[in-house]
Parts: structure tokens; C-alpha cells; sequence
């Protein structure tokens, strides 16, 4: 049964995939460099390599500013520097052209605009904000479990400074870690889509997400697509590998997690301009960005001005027509399916295997998540299309496919740190397996369970990728009901529809942070 799901959520539709790209030769590959398709390559490439800079440094800071340094506020600040993964990307990409963009707060207050937002370096700077928190928990754990504080301490005992400690000491001991969130870093931002549609595509600047929704969807001839199999190709061999690379990089910090949390530094008193520039950074990214966000959504009319005579809260009305209720109820209902779908064939998953097995299903299931929307969005309609074509069905399939490893992961966390004394003590003294299942499995999984729902659900949420590229006339998301008012020019109800999505994201992720906090899998993850 769980080969059965592998082979139909990942393995058939890849065949498939691989098949056609295969079946056309060099074709598909010829049409992927070709008539653009190069430059989509090239773009993707060097924008993401400068992304995972800015992100794996910024996120090195963070992380030995929030556990080597003391100062007031330092939890807040933590808080504060994860809070872009409650913010859909693209919704950061609108909100930061409502704040810094032509006609945006800044310009209105200031006389001020960002130049070239629109085009690679907004892309940049918008894919590397919504970067960072990632790279900062990565590179968090990597201080708990590989560096050795008394090292360093010997180090400053022997002479050296406190940076030669941490270059000569520190540094070295994180580089697999270090490589691990870059590695990661750079295949999320060669998937993305959301931030290159809104800041790219109105500069005619072109990725290979774009180029591909752009042939899929503006163009029927068999040249288009024999370039959307090649640049989606591509897209699978650059996420495998980086993939693989991470997983070859940390296995070392991996291992030592499981061990505990690793000796902690001593914290000392933190200059003032440390937490003045990250709080800066948070204020800057997030604060004003979706401040901007708010106020647009809130004014009457576009070109006026945020003052109270002109807030409204008419907009958010007017943004819930039929269309919009629609599809926030095509949202939940594929939030919901691949909530419970991920956690069912997580448990199937973990029922089903044993040791060395449950490592390896566990290393599947991850490389999923990591396989880019574009390409699922591909793969799935060639599996399935025939039967499921426009229908909520085979979105569900794609998120499923995707998604699954959200929901894997916290219960194998759980399940690994479960002794196994406790199952086989109640069946010592008289109970068969239901009973034990239920008295001291199950109370153990409860917390994990939600968590991998609503974590689940929250991604499922603001996915974009794969909804817009496999939407039909009825089946239209939130998100792509976002992306679409953008695209046609209305800033005010564009606001108040990502303002909503934004929300329920947030809403659903802070439900996700207070069950964590209550159940043990956070610190085994």
C-alpha cells in the first residue's frame, strides 16, 4: 500500500514526465535553451546564487546575535525574524510594491522610491528577506549541536579576539551547515514563482517559473512545450541535487541532534547597534511592507491618500463577490485534503516501516517536498490529466505529492524518541495491541498529529505554484484570485484580498505555534 501511494503521488507522474522529455530526444532540451529559454535559465541562476548570499548571512547573524548576545528584547527579536514564513511570498512581493514601489508609502511620505523593484533586484531582495528565516534555523541548530564553546573560550584564553575565535574555531566547525542552508536556499528560490510573477514579469524579466507558466498559459504549440519539458527538467535535476548536497553537507549535524541540544555559548552583553540594525531589518522586510499592505486595502480609491477621511473598510466587501467566496472555499477544501491526506500517508508511512526502511521512505518523502511546483504541475496533468483535468482532484494530487513530507516529519520525530519500553510494559501486563496503541501511543501522538495537520494546512494555504499552472474555470484558489486582481491593476482590492489570505495564514500558523509549543516534537525537529 505505501509503494502503492509512492508510485502514485511521485513515481508515476515523473515517469511520465521523464518519458516525454525522453521520447523527444534532444528536442525538449534544444527547445528549453532556445528562443529564450537560456536566458530564463541564466536569470533563475544567478538571482537565486545571489538570494542564498544574502539570505545564509543574514541568517548567520541572526542566529549569533539570538545565541551568543544578551539584550532586551532578544525573543521578541527571534520571533520577529521568522515572521516572513506567515507572509505568502508573492504577498510580500505586493506588499513591498505598495510600500517602497511608484506611488508607495515611502514615496508618498518620504518623496522617496526603491529603485528597481520592479526587475532582478527587487526579485532579490524579496526572495532573500523571505529567505532568511529559513537560513536562521538552520544555521540555529547548527550552533547547538556542532559548535564547541569551550574551544573558543580556550581560543580567547590563548589571546585571540573574539572574531579570530570565531573565524579560526566557530566557522569552520558550521561550514557543512552553512552549505546545507545555501544549498536549500537555492532550490527554493529556483521554484519560486509568486515574487519573479510580480516583480519580474512587469520588467520583462524572465525565470524559468515564469517562462513556464507563460507557455503553458499563452501558448498551444508544440514548440512551447517541448520547452516547458525541458525547462521543467531542468528544474527537477537542479532540486535533486541540491537536495542531495544539503543531505551530504549536515549528515554530521544530524546525527549530533539526536544526541541533544550541544553545549551552549555564554551570552554577553550585546552592543547596542546589533539589535538596532536587526530590528531594523524586521521593521524594514516585514513591519513597513505590510503596513503599506494594510493601508492600500483600507483607502477608497487608488491615488489617494492613507488619511482618515479616505479609510474605508468597504474594500474587504467589495473583494468577497462570488468568485472570491469560491475560491476561498476551493482553498480550505484542498487545504483540507492535503492536511489529512499528508498525515494519513505520514502514519502509513511510519506503520509500514522499520529502521533502516523508515530512514529511507523518510529521505523520499523529503526529496518530494523538494521537487519544484512547476514540475508537479507538469507531471500530474500527464499521469492524470486525461480523467481529473480542471478539477479540484488533481490539484489535491499535486499537494499531496509535495506536501506529504510536512506531515512526516513531525511524527517520525515523535515515533523516534518514543521509548519502546512503554508499548511492550502494556503488553507485558495484559493489554493487546489496540489497548496499548491507544493508552500510550496515541496520547504521545496527539500533539505531533495536529501539528503536522496544521502545518499542512498552513502551506497549503498560500501554495500558488502549482494552483495557478492547474487551475480551472471552477477551481480557482485564494491565491490565484490574488495574483490574477494584481495582474489586472486594481491595487485596492488586490490589498484586500492578499490582506485576507495573510491573515488566515498567520491565524492558522499562530494555532500551529501554541500546539508546538505544548507538544515535545518541536524540540526532536
Amino acid at each position: 500500500m505505501l509503494s502503492g501511494a509512492l508510485v502514485a503521488l511521485v513515481g508515476w507522474p515523473l515517469a511520465r514526465l521523464l518519458a516525454e522529455g525522453l521520447g523527444s530526444g534532444p528536442a525538449a532540451l534544444a527547445a528549453a535553451v532556445g528562443q529564450g529559454g537560456a536566458l530564463a535559465i541564466a536569470n533563475s541562476a544567478w538571482t537565486s546564487l545571489l538570494v542564498t548570499v544574502l539570505a545564509v548571512l543574514l541568517g548567520l547573524g541572526g542566529a549569533l546575535l539570538t545565541t551568543r548576545w544578551s539584550f532586551p528584547g532578544r525573543r521578541v527579536l527571534a520571533i520577529g525574524v521568522l515572521a516572513p514564513l506567515l507572509v505568502p511570498d508573492f504577498v510580500s512581493a505586493i506588499s513591498w510594491t505598495r510600500a517602497y514601489g511608484p506611488a508607495g508609502l515611502s514615496q508618498r511620505i518620504l518623496g522617496v522610491e526603491l529603485p528597481g523593484l520592479y526587475g532582478p533586484a527587487g526579485i532579490v531582495l524579496v526572495l532573500g528577506a523571505g529567505a532568511v528565516p529559513l537560513a536562521y534555523l538552520v544555521t540555529l541548530a547548527g550552533l547547538r549541536v556542532r559548535a564547541e564553546p569551550d574551544l573558543e573560550r580556550a581560543a580567547r584564553a590563548s589571546g585571540a579576539s573574539a572574531w579570530e575565535a570565531f573565524t579560526s574555531v566557530t566557522l569552520p566547525l558550521l561550514w557543512p551547515v552553512l552549505g546545507a542552508a545555501g544549498a536549500l536556499v537555492f532550490v527554493i528560490s529556483m521554484n519560486a514563482f509568486g515574487v519573479p510573477a510580480v516583480l519580474g514579469r512587469p520588467a520583462g524579466f524572465t525565470t524559468m517559473t515564469t517562462r513556464i507558466y507563460q507557455d503553458l498559459a499563452f501558448s498551444a504549440s508544440d514548440a512551447a512545450f517541448l520547452r516547458v519539458i525541458g525547462l521543467a527538467a531542468v528544474l527537477l535535476v537542479v532540486a535533486v541535487s541540491m537536495v542531495a548536497l544539503a543531505d551530504r553537507l549536515a549528515p554530521d549535524a544530524v546525527a549530533r541532534a539526536s544526541t541533544g541540544p550541544g553545549p551552549a555559548a555564554a551570552r554577553r552583553p550585546a552592543p547596542i547597534w546589533m539589535p538596532i540594525l536587526a530590528w531594523a531589518f524586521v521593521v524594514t522586510t516585514v513591519a513597513i511592507p505590510m503596513l503599506a499592505l494594510l493601508l492600500t486595502a483600507i483607502t477608497r480609491g487608488v491615488g489617494l491618500d492613507p488619511v482618515p477621511p479616505n479609510l474605508t473598510l468597504a474594500n474587504f466587501g467589495r473583494v468577497l463577490d462570488r468568485h472570491a467566496v469560491g475560491a476561498l472555499a476551493n482553498t480550505l477544501i484542498l487545504a483540507s485534503m492535503a492536511s489529512l491526506g499528508s498525515v494519513a500517508l505520514a502514519g502509513l508511512a511510519l506503520a509500514a516501516t522499520r529502521g533502516r526502511w523508515r530512514v529511507r521512505v523518510g529521505s523520499l518523502v523529503t526529496v518530494s517536498f523538494a521537487l519544484p511546483g512547476s514540475v508537479l504541475a507538469i507531471a500530474v496533468p500527464l499521469a492524470y490529466g486525461a480523467s481529473l483535468r480542471d478539477t479540484l482532484a488533481i490539484i489535491a494530487i499535486a499537494y499531496l505529492a509535495k506536501l506529504w513530507a510536512l506531515g512526516h516529519r513531525p511524527l517520525a520525530a515523535v515515533l523516534d524518541r518514543l521509548p519502546p519500553d512503554l508499548t511492550r510494559a502494556a503488553r507485558v501486563h495484559g493489554a493487546d495491541w489496540w489497548t496499548a496503541l491507544r493508552t500510550v501511543t496515541l496520547p504521545v501522538l496527539v500533539p505531533a498529529l495536529a501539528a503536522a495537520a496544521l502545518l499542512v494546512f498552513v502551506f497549503a494555504l498560500h501554495e500558488v505554484t502549482i494552483s495557478i499552472l492547474l487551475y480551472g474555470p471552477s477551481t480557482a484558489t485564494l491565491a490565484v484570485v490574488v495574483l490574477n486582481l494584481q495582474q489586472l491593476g486594481d491595487p485596492t482590492l488586490t490589498a484586500a484580498l492578499a490582506v485576507l489570505l495573510t491573515l488566515l495564514v498567520a491565524g492558522i500558523g499562530i494555532v500551529l505555534g501554541l500546539v508546538g509549543r505544548r507538544g515535545s516534537w518541536i524540540g526532536a525537529s
